[in-house]
């Protein structure tokens, strides 16, 4: 499939690095970003060769970095709805409520998600897909709550975070909902002075607040997503989906709850016929100096 806004490389590695291409726009999402973002992402979930994806942003035309700026205001101001597109909740979606198994590590994490107003966030969340957010310059608004929607932020130290709903646009939030995504990331206080104040921080701060795993320098940013996205595709992805189903009930439960979501997912698990437990490991483990 290709498309105008985006760059879709697969690798024989087993992950995609999918590139927002709108450089004169700062990769801001524009109605036909917001389509072929959900196709591309539709693309990467029903490809079995594929197992884990890396998003990140082209550079600006005079080569600073770039991750997105969100949404485009341009569009907004000439009436151009960025939402409103056939397969928000028409075809797509239909065809996507059935795309995993129900009974299956990936269909358990895929039937959680919410049908809500920006499908592309949610279903990052939510996907048996590990999403990798590689961010460098600027993330801001919707950008910013693209990567706070990806599993995994890895930050250059050149990064620019912040949030300018409030500062910029005189409203609150976004339709990723910054709100939920960095409250749960970096805390209550930390969450709303970013909010409120619109200031950016650097991927150093970034990371010293929680709100990136991990920090590069700028010329090892994609080196390194990619070396992740190489280690994660070759791991047994029931084991990845499961332990993302876990992580992710744990947000949304008590201490109680979560801890036995756990044990029934573990339990779950030995149920399937192709699960070897540590026998599967046994020898490998026994041959390797102490």
């Amino acid at each position: 499939m290709e498309f105008e806004t985006l760059i879709y490389e697969k690798s024989d590695d087993g992950y995609v690095v999918l590139t927002l291409n709108r450089p004169e726009r700062l990769n801001a999402f524009s109605r036909k970003l917001n389509e072929e973002m959900g196709l591309a992402i539709h693309q990467i979930l029903k490809d079995d060769e594929v197992k884990c994806f890396i998003i990140t942003g082209s550079p600006r035309p005079d080569g600073r970095p770039c991750f997105s700026a969100g949404g485009d205001l341009k569009d907004d101001t000439q009436g151009v709805p960025r939402w409103d597109y056939p397969d928000h909740v028409g075809p797509l979606q239909l065809v996507e409520d059935k795309m995993f198994r129900a009974n299956t590590p990936a269909g358990r994490l895929w039937f959680k998600r919410p049908r809500l107003i920006a499908p592309k966030y949610t279903n990052l969340l939510w996907s048996p897909k590990i999403a990798i957010a590689a961010v460098d310059g600027v993330a801001t608004a919707g950008g910013l709550e693209l990567a706070l929607a990806c599993d995994i932020i890895l930050a250059s130290e050149t990064a620019q975070f912040t949030d300018s709903h409030v500062k910029n646009l005189k409203i609150a939030i976004g339709k990723g909902s910054v709100t939920t995504g960095l409250a749960r990331r970096v805390g209550y206080n930390k969450a709303l002075e970013l909010c409120l104040l619109g200031e950016f921080i650097d991927g150093k701060e970034a990371h010293r607040i929680g709100l990136a795993n991990r920090v590069t320098a700028p010329d090892k940013l994609l080196e390194e997503a990619r070396a992740m996205a190489k280690k994660i595709a070759g791991m047994r992805q029931e084991a990845v989906q499961v332990t993302k189903l876990a992580c992710r009930t744990a947000e949304d439960s008590d201490l109680n709850d979560s801890w036995a979501a756990a044990d029934e997912l573990l339990e779950w698990m030995k149920d399937d016929p192709s699960y070897q437990g540590l026998q599967s490991v046994t020898s490998e483990w026994a041959d390797r100096k102490r």
